[in-house]
């Protein structure tokens, strides 16, 4: 799986575990080991054949938190086979998830490089520095617009719902700079060099996603449109959020997958526009 995805599974199983007095297993190998070195999990070589062995349980709706999803024997090892996508089921471990996800510090000094160098060009150019606010702004789009995702129930944020995004936050500090970032694909790209402009949007350059990650995590607040990457780097910021909350099309297969307010996927303390 993608990053996002990978964090979502392991705070969940991680939450899941620490609640019924379990060993979380990770594979050495796995992506979430590299990019974060401090996981308070066991890493074990092909941990792959070691849950072969183990008995697999599932779940209902990926984006939604499922109390069944729970309801297995602590006594056996057991391999969750699930998105698990919901921050309930890492709430009540949340300051240990915050300690473990945490960047190499060459990956934080690169992100730190990214927003220095940015603001210090854009102090240059407009003489503002006065309580200068960083906003993140992440946009996904170009995978959520292929005809399989859309016929699923994918659906990706509007320009009017970013424009109407940087309105509340220009409103509410005198002084915003909107860090724009994407996955580095030409309709990303093009897209956002074409909508995104204004004296105080800047257009990130992209870099590897880790980097990026660790760059809107980093900033004062941040606007994230779809996707779990972009959930991720909200999460790990603790500034002001908001999120587009049109993200699925009524009664698609994907609608299924959340709680019908959705609350279960986007903390109460976010906040949503369309």
């Amino acid at each position: 799986g993608r990053l996002g995805n990978l964090m979502f599974i392991y705070a969940s199983v991680y939450g899941i575990a620490k609640s019924k007095g379990m060993v979380l297993v990770v594979d050495t190998n796995d992506l979430i080991q590299t990019v974060f070195p401090n996981l308070n999990a066991l890493a074990i070589d092909s941990a792959f054949y070691f849950c072969n062995s183990s008995r697999l349980v599932y779940e209902r709706r990926a984006c939604a938190y499922d109390i069944d999803t729970m309801q297995f024997d602590n006594k056996k090892n057991t391999t969750l086979k699930a998105y698990l996508q919901s921050w309930k089921y890492f709430k009540d471990v949340e300051k240990e998830i915050r300690r473990q996800f945490v960047f190499k510090q060459e990956v934080q000094d690169k992100a730190q490089a990214i927003i220095n160098n940015y603001t210090r060009e854009y102090i240059q150019h407009s003489n503002i520095s006065n309580n200068l606010q960083i906003i993140g702004v992440h946009i996904r789009r170009g995978d959520y617009l292929k005809p399989g995702k859309i016929a699923f129930g994918y659906k990706v944020a509007t320009k009017s719902y970013l424009y109407k995004a940087f309105k509340f936050f220009r409103s509410k500090f005198k002084n915003c700079l909107f860090l724009i970032f994407t996955a580095p694909n030409r309709v990303d790209l093009k897209w956002r060099k074409y909508h995104m402009n204004g004296s105080d949007v800047i257009n990130v350059d992209a870099n590897e996603r880790d980097v990026d990650m660790c760059a809107l995590s980093k900033c004062n607040h941040t606007i994230i449109t779809v996707g779990s990457f972009g959930w991720w780097s909200a999460w790990l910021n603790q500034g002001m959020t908001i999120y587009y909350n049109d993200v699925v099309k009524p009664n698609s297969y994907l609608s299924r997958d959340f709680s019908a307010d959705m609350k279960d996927y986007f903390p109460s303390s976010w906040i949503g526009m369309q």
